[in-house]
């Protein structure tokens, strides 16, 4: 928001903000999370329950957006520097989704607005619980044949070199430049852990890193590839949320420009 409490003289625009501030102790509260992914595509997160088990995989859960401890929640953001927003309104939606980051939304404004959002979801660890882990990531667009071939195919293998341009992303080496070096395709969440074998999950490695890489989860390969999903331990969680809201921002930024300069490419 651009407006600050000072600029603030309507009475009722004082109430308004006060009340984007303040849980109500009488109502139920999804905390949800806007950012964007280092694809710059928009993601939503949640604090989810478990509600049952895949039928696709059964290493990968259904889970559903829980209700929250509205003051823990909003004392937790506190404590490490990430305040939201509360949602009881249309008004205080539409900032949230202006501007990303965190917001406790009041159950009426998530069941009418947010259904996709809130509602069971196919999800997969996201590796991390062998690092203390924190989290999943949703796998409900991934086809059934990520789930059930361990190899990938021809042309998937294709994709993910050329992605990567031909080169390890952990020591950047390629073959052009060095004859000893041979390229694998390794999966980020490990297959063993129910990784899918899908192009967001596969990384291109050398012959040397990929046999060196032990244990052979780790999460930062997904900031060397430019991957979505976490790429550090718990502890760098907060770097990353910042980074995903200021993705996002400029996401909102690009869309609402083009939006201002869309008909004055009619004339």
């Amino acid at each position: 928001m651009c407006m600050t409490d000072q600029a603030l003289v309507d009475p009722g625009d004082a109430r308004w903000l006060q009340d984007v501030k303040t849980a109500r102790p009488d109502r139920k509260y999804f905390a949800l999370t806007l950012g964007a992914n280092r694809r710059g595509e928009p993601v939503w997160g949640a604090q989810t329950h478990w509600v049952g088990w895949s039928e696709r995989n059964p290493g990968w859960e259904i889970r559903r957006a829980s209700f929250v401890s509205a003051d823990w929640t909003m004392w937790f953001w506190k404590q490490t520097n990430q305040r939201g927003l509360v949602v009881h309104d249309d008004c205080a939606l539409a900032v949230f989704l202006r501007v990303g980051g965190h917001a406790l939304v009041v159950k009426e404004i998530a069941e009418a607005y947010l259904p996709n959002v809130i509602g069971p979801c196919e999800c997969m660890h996201d590796g991390a619980v062998e690092a203390g882990g924190r989290g999943f990531l949703a796998a409900g667009h991934l086809d059934d044949d990520a789930i059930v071939r361990r190899a990938p195919t021809r042309k998937l293998r294709m994709q993910v070199l050329k992605r990567d341009k031909y080169r390890c992303v952990i020591c950047g080496r390629r073959p052009s430049d060095h004859i000893d070096v041979e390229l694998h395709v390794h999966h980020v969440i490990p297959w063993r852990m129910c990784g899918p074998t899908a192009e967001e999950n596969l990384v291109t490695l050398c012959g040397t890193c990929h046999k060196g890489l032990v244990p052979d989860y780790a999460p930062v390969l997904r900031e060397l590839a430019g991957l979505p999903g976490p790429a550090s331990p718990p502890r760098g969680y907060i770097t990353e949320f910042d980074e995903e809201v200021a993705r996002y921002r400029q996401w909102i930024a690009q869309r609402v420009s083009e939006c201002e300069i869309g008909p004055e490419r009619n004339y």
